[in-house]
């Protein structure tokens, strides 16, 4: 009966530290990502994206498109406090590793105003601002710092995390509700269907 005991529990252990490893790798590896992308390292980042999605949108362009947005004199974003809040259990879905992460972070946005606006054209232009992000975002999640001049934005997203053995080499795909059309090609349907 001791040795029975003994076995259970040894497995419980192993299982449950072999499920640990593999969410401290997709840990470390959605960081770097995250890293890579605040610290303008387009190309890097995109290294943790799943490949299937460059079938659908050539690295190339989507590096343009990163460079455009992040490089754009009238308007600056930061990247800020970037935190995994839950990462579930893998599930193994034909020859794939599927995991969701949950994760949420403040960007900072500041639109660089043109030097010939009123201060009345300012507040108007703001104030349009403020109404689209809080369409997009939610209300409670968007303020204005009047003192930097940047709008601070709270989001919380979720991405799937990918891995042919469920261990290593996790790639990752972010969730966007209005994207589902897309994420069809990319995810299976019994994932699909929880979004």
């Amino acid at each position: 009966m001791k040795k029975t005991l003994f076995t259970v529990l040894i497995l419980v252990t192993s299982a449950v530290v072999t499920a640990q490893e593999y969410k401290k790798a997709i840990e470390k590896s959605f960081t770097e990502y995250l890293n890579a992308i605040a610290n303008k390292e387009f190309e890097k980042s995109l290294d943790f994206v799943v490949p299937e999605f460059f079938d659908i949108y050539p690295k190339g362009q989507m590096i343009a498109v990163m460079e455009q947005t992040f490089n754009n004199p009238a308007i600056k974003f930061e990247l800020r406090d970037p935190k995994i809040l839950k990462i579930n259990d893998a599930k193994k879905i034909e020859n794939k590793y599927y995991s969701l992460l949950s994760y949420s972070h403040q960007m900072n946005m500041k639109v660089n105003e043109g030097a010939e606006q009123s201060e009345e054209e300012k507040k108007a232009q703001n104030s349009l601002i403020a109404t689209s992000l809080k369409e997009e975002f939610g209300e409670g999640n968007v303020k204005y710092n009047d003192t930097t001049g940047f709008f601070e934005i709270q989001i919380e997203k979720q991405v799937y995390t990918i891995s042919k053995n469920g261990q290593t080499d996790w790639k990752f795909l972010v969730i966007e509700k209005k994207q589902k059309a897309f994420l069809e090609k990319l995810l299976p349907k019994e994932l699909l269907d929880t979004i």
